[in-house]
């Protein structure tokens, strides 16, 4: 009898040695300049397959929701079920470790992502101080979060006035919000091109082309693919 359940116990543990490697793996896939959807499909499958080895791990699920979410933006078609697939891994994550400030922000993206594809009649309107909720405790968790920083601005920005009941930010903490994304992360081009785009409404046509510049400025391969955005922002912006 000791002997069978020593098998057992040698047998689990060579299977759940097999998740590293998996999950380096797609690591590996994730991490390419610009993966394509069916490299990110992969890198997914492999979590998952991990996720199934080692189902206490929190990081994994943060990883296939964070893969979810980038799939979601690439694709066409499916997209409201990668980005439901990645809120479902990253309430998993913070149902494994509460701590997780990843995967509070994840649930606010996917979620959020997924919001804009669902009819009007199926959201509700209290989804904006939902994502919000999950937002703050992202950065309660993490203060230099930039990804939630960012969302956080963007939601007081966007929400129309009659739906900010359900909101606890201003409008007027926008800038406050994107400013401390880019501090927390000076190459994150979005945040940028968000703050150039507020300081053109804002009539601030000087601040809006040094923050379009900056991005031109920025290196590395992911950033090469903001440069259109910030090229054709500069058009816009008016001579000083």
């Amino acid at each position: 009898m000791l002997a069978g359940w020593a098998i057992v116990l040698l047998a689990s543990t060579a299977f759940a040695a097999t998740a590293p490697p998996l999950v380096a793996e797609a690591d590996r896939l994730v991490q390419a300049t610009d993966p394509s959807a069916d490299t990110l499909r992969r890198a997914i499958e492999l979590y998952g397959k991990a996720a199934q080895i080692d189902a206490r791990d929190a990081t994994i699920q943060v990883k296939i929701a964070a893969a979810s979410l980038e799939l979601g933006t690439t694709v066409k078609e499916d997209a409201l079920e990668w980005f439901q697939r990645g809120e479902q891994a990253a309430r998993r994550a913070v149902a494994l470790d509460p701590k997780s400030a990843n995967g509070y922000f994840l649930i606010a993206a996917n979620r959020g992502k997924a919001a804009k594809l669902l009819p009007l009649l199926k959201v509700s309107p209290t989804i904006v101080g939902q994502l919000e909720k999950d937002l703050l405790r992202a950065l309660a968790l993490d203060p230099r979060h930039a990804r939630a920083l960012h969302m956080e601005a963007m939601i007081l920005y966007k929400t129309p006035a009659p739906l900010r009941v359900f909101l606890d930010g201003k409008k007027s903490d926008v800038e406050r919000y994107l400013m401390s994304a880019i501090k927390a992360d000076p190459s994150f081009a979005p945040a940028r091109l968000d703050l150039a785009e507020y300081y053109l409404d804002e009539n601030r046509p000087a601040d809006a082309r040094a923050q379009a510049k900056a991005v031109l400025d920025l290196k590395g391969a992911r950033s090469q693919r903001h440069r259109p955005a910030a090229e054709a922002l500069l058009r816009r912006i008016p001579a000083s």
